[in-house]
C-alpha cells in the first residue's frame, strides 16, 4: 500500500509541475504575441504623424529634404575641396 500512495504522491506532483510549465508556455507566447502588436502599433502611429499636418510631421518633412539635398550636393562638395 505504501508504494501505491507513493506512486499517487509522485503522479500529482508530476501533474502539478506538468501544468506550471503549459501555463509558463503560454505566457511567453502570449507576451510575445504582444511583443508583436506593439512594434506593429507604434510602426502605424509614426507613419500617420510623419504624413500628417502636425508639428512632427512637418519637421519629418523638412528633415527628407535636408537629406535630399545633402545627398545632391555632398558629391560637388567633395569635388570642390579635393580636386580644386
Amino acid at each position: 500500500m505504501e508504494s501505491l500512495e507513493s506512486q499517487l504522491t509522485e503522479k500529482e506532483r508530476q501533474a502539478r509541475v506538468n501544468e506550471t510549465a503549459l501555463a509558463s508556455i503560454k505566457s511567453a507566447k502570449l507576451k510575445r504575441e504582444a511583443r508583436g502588436y506593439a512594434v506593429m502599433a507604434s510602426a502605424l502611429s509614426y507613419g500617420e504623424g510623419a504624413t500628417g499636418d502636425g508639428a512632427f510631421g512637418k519637421i519629418s518633412h523638412a528633415a527628407k529634404l535636408f537629406c535630399i539635398l545633402f545627398a545632391m550636393l555632398a558629391p560637388s562638395l567633395l569635388i570642390w575641396s579635393v580636386l580644386l
